[in-house]
């Protein structure tokens, strides 16, 4: 069966064989992906060494074996194959729509909904699930179409919408509390805007080193902080800093491709062989980016744990990932960027908003022109982390402490222990 001996894993947990057919093929598959023989069905997912592209592997083989749509996230609450086999009989759980996953369903608090960054889902560790209190019922997001149910959003705005009607599956009038990874934190902020308009805000709202996104929004920002320099000189060095980096990165985009484009346009990532450089691009500037943590004497083993980022020691994680995704999670993938490049926020929002900022960021967040202030003037920024990785990170417990400490005071409760 695997290559790997239960016994010489040596888990805690006794080992109780498979009663019922449903159990009985979970178990083959935990132990095709896993190369792990006899494994029971008590047996503890994380234990085995899961991690998010293992995962991926499980969700699909599950979702087709079964016939159903089982989410990722899912192991994060149902961790062993007799949770799993109980999560496939829970109609009431499939009944919610496929691109929100109870992490934690549970509890009598007001529940939090966490919205994805650049990986379109969130797979938290159980050290991150940690940081909550036991009975906060925690929800996450995962990009529309990822799963191949429905067509891909093409927009913030409709993505926006499209979780707040997921989110009203679980509490149809609230309250609510929301939670922004990254990129995903103006997904959050549209659907705080959404329900202000409706008179019914979220109870709060946490950002976790939100940014100006790369496109229109990065272009727009650009041209107000040129408008707004006082000085000339100040204002014709952004304008020659805009149009430098646009020059630059069209020659060598020309270089490479043959295709003189402005990568700040969207029509850039309509045409194939760019959108494969510019992917490339990244891909070079995130190892260079861990090759100069390491030599300062970072600490890089967190950068496991982020999906977007790649380790050249061991493997290309989003190109694993995008291996083991379906071709519709891929689209969806692909779908949400090109949403994220198109947005540039038009509406603001008065109630106050929680921002878990990075050492680098804290500046920006005091600068009017800076989209994330212009767009939620009423900021209360904490600095959380030294680098914006540290911020985002699933991988303990800290950011959720914080994330629970926000609720916990907007609640009118005593804020959650912070970490030291």
């Amino acid at each position: 069966m695997g290559n790997v001996e239960r016994a010489s894993l040596l888990l805690d947990t006794p080992y109780v064989a498979p009663t019922q057919e449903s159990e009985a093929i979970i178990v083959k598959i935990w132990s095709e992906v896993f190369e792990i023989s006899d494994i029971g069905i008590d047996d503890d997912f994380f234990d085995l060494g899961g991690n998010s592209t293992i995962a991926e592997t499980i969700t699909l083989k599950v979702s087709e074996a079964f016939g159903i749509t089982f989410k990722s996230g899912s192991l994060v609450e149902a961790t062993t194959v007799r949770d799993v086999a109980r999560v496939i009989k829970d109609t009431s759980e499939l009944s919610l729509a496929s691109h929100i996953v109870p992490l934690r369903s549970n509890g009598d608090r007001t529940p939090v909904f966490l919205v994805h960054g650049g990986a379109g889902l969130l797979f938290p560790s159980t050290e991150f699930m940690s940081g909550f209190h036991d009975n906060q019922p925690v929800y996450a997001f995962q990009v529309p179409g990822y799963d191949g149910q429905c067509e891909p959003f093409d927009t913030v705005e409709e993505i926006a919408a499209e979780y707040v009607r997921c989110m009203k599956q679980v509490s149809p009038d609230g309250p609510w509390h929301l939670a922004g990874f990254c990129n995903g934190s103006w997904i959050a902020f549209h659907m705080a805007a959404q329900l202000e308009k409706e008179g019914n805000s979220p109870l709060s709202l946490t950002l976790l080193d939100p940014g100006v996104q790369e496109g229109l929004m990065q272009q727009d920002y650009l041209r107000r902080r040129a408008i707004t320099a006082k000085k000339g000189l100040k204002r014709l060095a952004f304008l020659i800093k805009a149009f430098g980096q646009d020059l630059t990165q069209s020659y060598s985009c020309y270089r490479s491709t043959k295709h003189w484009v402005n990568l700040r346009k969207k029509e850039a990532y309509e045409i194939p062989v760019v959108k494969e450089w510019i992917k490339n691009l990244n891909r070079e500037r995130h190892k260079a980016t861990i090759a100069k943590a390491r030599q300062s004497g970072e600490d890089t083993s967190v950068l496991k744990e982020i999906e977007w980022t790649w380790d050249d020691e061991n493997f290309d994680t989003e190109a694993e990932l995008e291996r083991r995704r379906t071709p519709e999670a891929n689209e969806a993938i692909e779908k949400l960027k090109d949403a994220w490049y198109k947005f540039v926020p038009t509406d603001t929002i008065d109630m106050p908003v929680n921002v878990m900022s990075s050492e680098s960021r804290a500046t920006s967040y005091r600068q009017p022109s800076f989209p994330v202030r212009r767009a939620m003037p009423n900021l209360e920024t904490t600095v959380v982390g030294r680098f914006h990785r540290d911020v985002i990170s699933t991988a303990k417990p800290d950011n959720a402490l914080y994330i629970q400490a926000a609720i916990d005071k907007a609640n009118g409760g005593k804020a959650s222990t912070a970490p030291a």
